[in-house]
């Protein structure tokens, strides 16, 4: 049973969609294949499908669905430096928001604005292990982030309007962060108790625009924040033959973390956010495996950016492990999550009664 846990774990996480902490965080960082045995690579691939309206403070006039759906891919490579000591490489898709307001009605605020956000993490992480119950391990990350905001004739973003399309470009740029984590397991029952910490990352970017003057109003040629540190709890043990539990809590210190935008979007930022996780996973055959799970995250009753506008999150997964050949598996998961409704800061806009569906699959080969 425990060969199971580890990739059907992964790809539940794989499907999660944009309610992860802070709106933006896409992955939560992905250590799952330090825990892997031997030789070992893997791939996996989510679409997610958020479907987010608002309307304006008074009512009168709505957002469109304003969340476009987007997709997240991943990489890694496990193999054993000595009976030891393994290393881990690790790349995905690490934060993102891809929103438009093209859909809004004439009266909506931000009617024709787009905004991007992306950020990918490639990692390299080694694991010592002390004994047969604990190790230790540790790395570096490098994750690249980058920004574009349009603005399309005939919005009405700002006092002015949108007189000509515009494009704000956030150039790429990238900081080292690193990871540290230990772990207790006792493998006859299955049990793994392990905690995470990931370092915060920091950024600066240059801004040019298409044209000038824009409607947000006069913009920075350089923007500064910093992306949050996290520490996660996780969790498993087997409870009878072929039945598994988990659980895990995440983290994450978006309250130290603020991405500034311009102004009439506010900022993305929350609350130190706290992400709870209770799952399951049970053999029903000797090669398919069955795993749920249910997230929840509270939410902050802070107002929310434009860019992410929803509060906490509570997620219901269900995933299935096969084993195609005694080397390769093959995990496929399926996500609903509702997402929390939201006010938005700088103009109070109204959003409610929105969720996301997300698919995902991984494939694993021991080699």
């Amino acid at each position: 049973m425990t060969r199971y846990t580890t990739p059907a774990f992964a790809a539940l996480l794989a499907t999660t969609s944009l309610a992860h902490a802070g709106g933006i965080d896409r992955n939560g960082f992905n250590i799952s294949p330090l825990f892997e045995d031997g030789d070992y690579a893997e791939f996996s691939y989510s679409y997610v499908m958020p479907e987010v309206t608002g309307v304006n403070a008074a009512g009168t006039f709505g957002s469109g669905d304003m969340a476009n759906d987007y997709s997240t891919v991943g990489f890694a490579y496990r193999t054993d430096l000595t009976d030891q000591l393994s290393l881990a490489f690790v790349y995905d898709t690490a934060y993102g928001a891809d929103i438009t307001y093209e859909n809004a009605q004439a009266g909506f605020p931000f009617r024709n604005f787009n905004a991007a956000l992306n950020g990918t993490s490639a990692a390299a992480y080694l694991r010592y292990q002390i004994n047969d119950n604990i190790s230790v391990y540790g790395g570096v990350r490098y994750v690249v982030m980058n920004a574009e905001i349009n603005l399309i004739a005939g919005g009405n973003v700002g006092p002015a309007g949108i007189a000509a399309n515009q494009t704000l470009s956030y150039g790429a740029e990238g900081d080292f962060g690193y990871t540290l984590g230990a772990a207790y397991e006792i493998p006859d029952i299955a049990l793994r108790a392990s905690l995470t910490y990931h370092s915060a990352t920091s950024y600066e970017h240059t801004i040019t625009s298409s044209t000038a003057p824009t409607a947000l109003g006069p913009y920075a040629a350089t923007t500064s924040y910093s992306l949050p540190q996290s520490l996660t709890l996780d969790f498993q043990t087997g409870v009878a033959e072929g039945t598994l539990v988990m659980a895990s809590v995440r983290w994450t210190d978006w309250s130290e973390a603020d991405i500034p935008t311009q102004s009439a979007l506010g900022v993305i930022s929350n609350d130190d956010v706290f992400t709870w996780m209770l799952g399951g996973a049970r053999r029903v055959t000797e090669d398919l495996a069955l795993v749920g799970r249910i997230t929840y995250e509270a939410s902050t009753g802070d107002p929310a950016s434009n860019l992410a506008p929803t509060d906490g999150s509570v997620g219901l997964s269900l995933a299935g492990v096969y084993d195609l050949s005694d080397q390769l598996t093959l995990t496929a998961g399926i996500n609903y999550t509702m997402l929390g409704d939201a006010t938005t800061t700088a103009v109070a806009n109204q959003f409610a009664d929105n969720s996301a569906l997300g698919f995902g699959f991984r494939v694993g080969y021991n080699f």
